[in-house]
Formats: structure tokens, sequence, C-alpha cells
């Protein structure tokens, strides 16, 4: 972990006029881990890292994020390692694929496993920096869930990948008996937030909408973590005990769900990069039987139209 990090949680506990012994007790962790941690020798897990977000009053990523820096360069910086759509010296280029739902990383697993001569890496993102990026030529494709933007443009193709549930992620049993979106302004129930541009921050600000909530009175909406593993690991682990998500994190933590609508999601490929050959692959991969034999697995996808380009 960066010294640019570790000073962030020192910087922070003094703003708020904590000791790190106050901070620990708060928490529920060691004063030893949190001197760990502002030191730099210890990088937190999701759940300490939430823990000591929560007491704080802040985000994770406000504490954790890298910044800029010689050691921990900015992803802008380094993204010109793959804008190259073609290789060079008769090297096969990678193809980046870009998404929040874990269907990409399995996507990209499957494909990287299909043609050994190629690979394809999963850069996992919210919805917008995901588009953002494949606008900007600086991925491949994106995997997205939900209704496509105006703003995609016409310099790509969509293919269809499945459709899914996204809905309330609930520890396992629901002992807090969330059953709609007023439930989680109770006392005692505790959110775990994604970012601004993820699809289920959107639909998780619709709800706090919808049922007239203030956000500022919600404990944990301010706390977010960067994917829906993080999410669903979150809650699994205990440290938080509502968040929106789709139901496949549910299948794979054994969370409960409560289903709020369905949404497609997509392969959206930049036209410029279709006829590559790690994107050919990546396409083969999508309508092949081993992939939506793994997708039909996590048993929260419907995949009859699996790779079917849309019009």
């Amino acid at each position: 972990m960066s010294a640019t990090v570790a000073s962030a949680l020192e910087r922070v506990r003094t703003a708020r006029g904590l000791s790190q012994r106050a901070l620990a007790e708060a928490a529920g962790v060691t004063r030893q881990a949190v001197s760990a941690i502002e030191n730099g020798r210890v990088q937190p897990g999701v759940g300490i890292a939430l823990a000591l977000a929560r007491v704080l009053g802040t985000s994770v990523e406000e504490l954790f994020a890298p910044s800029p820096g010689p050691s921990t360069p900015r992803f802008e910086a380094v993204a010109r390692e793959y804008t190259a759509l073609e290789p060079s010296h008769g090297a096969l280029a990678p193809a980046y694929v870009a998404g929040c739902d874990v269907t990409t990383g399995l996507l990209a697993r499957h494909a990287t496993l299909r043609a050994r001569e190629t690979r394809v890496l999963w850069l996992p993102m919210t919805n917008r920096a995901a588009l953002e990026e494949l606008r900007r030529g600086r991925v491949h494709a994106a995997v997205v869930h939900g209704a496509m933007p105006r703003t995609v443009g016409d310099a790509v193709e969509r293919f269809e990948l499945a459709t899914t549930e996204i809905g309330w992620l609930l520890a396992r049993d629901n002992p807090l008996r969330v059953r709609r979106a007023a439930d989680i302004a109770r006392k005692g129930v505790r959110l775990v937030n994604r970012p601004a541009g993820a699809g289920a921050r959107q639909l998780m600000d619709e709800q706090v909408r919808r049922a007239s909530l203030d956000p500022r009175r919600l404990a944990g909406y301010e706390c977010e973590v960067p994917g829906q593993l993080d999410a669903g690991r979150a809650i699994a682990h205990g440290f938080a005990d509502v968040a929106v998500g789709m139901a496949s994190i549910a299948r794979i933590y054994d969370l409960d769900f409560l289903a709020l609508r369905e949404e497609r999601c997509t392969l959206v490929v930049a036209r410029a990069a279709i006829e590559t050959t790690a994107v050919r692959v990546l396409l083969d991969t999508l309508r092949s039987q081993p992939y939506c034999l793994d997708v039909q697995g996590l048993d929260a996808y419907d995949v009859t139209k699996m790779g079917e380009r849309i019009a």
C-alpha cells in the first residue's frame, strides 16, 4: 500500500480529533491494526475499510483509493499500454473488456482459455466508466446492464449477453426483515453503496427518492465499494446489511435477495476492433456452449438470446 493511501487515513482521523485507540474501538479493530494501516504495512480488507470509513463519516475511496503519483499511476496514465487494437512485431495484442457484472470476468477467462495465443483481460468498473473508456478507445468492449445511454453513438456493435434481476442484497435469512425501501431508514440497518455511474447506485437513488428518504440520514449511504462482488462480500462478512446488486451476487455469497426489476446485460464492442483477432475470439466465446453453461451455473441469468447481434 502506498504512503499516500496510508497517510489519508491518518489525515482524516486527525481531522476528526480521534486517537488511533478511539478509532480502533469504534470500528471494532485493534489499535495495532490502525497503526499498521496508517504506516502502510497492511492493506485493509473490505470489511475493515468499511468499518473505518463508517466511523470517520467518509467513503472507502477517500481513505484508500490510490492517488496519482510515481508508485501508483492513474488509470489514464497507463491506458496507453492497451490503446493499440492490433499487435506489433508479430505478437497478438490482448482485448480489454470493461464492466462490473461477474459475467464479464467469466467471459474474459473463457476467451483466454479458448485461444491461448491471445488474451482477453477484464477491467472491473461501473457502467458509466466502462462506456466512457470504450468511447475513448481505451478498451475494446464493455459489458453493461440496464438501459443503453444515447451517448454510446454509432461506432459500436451490440450483442445480447443475458437478462437478470437487480434488487436488494440482504444478509442471509434477512434478519432485519427489510421488505421495501422505507425499511432501510430504520435504526440499525447499515447500507453499503456503489459509486456514481454504477447501475446499482442509480437504482439505489431511485428507491431512496420514491420512498422520500433523506440519504444523509441513511447509515452507510456514503460508504462506497468499487465492485458488485465487494458489496456482496461486505454483507456476507457482517459489515453491512443491505445493498443494491445483481441476483448473481446473492447466489455467490448465499445472501437473501429481493428483486426490484429485470435488466438486460449487453456486450458493446468498438466497431473499429470488431475484426481484430482477440475480439473475434471474444465474440466466438460469447456464442460458445462452455461459456453459456458457466453463466447458467450461476442460476441468475436467462441466456436464451446470448450472442445474438442487436440491431
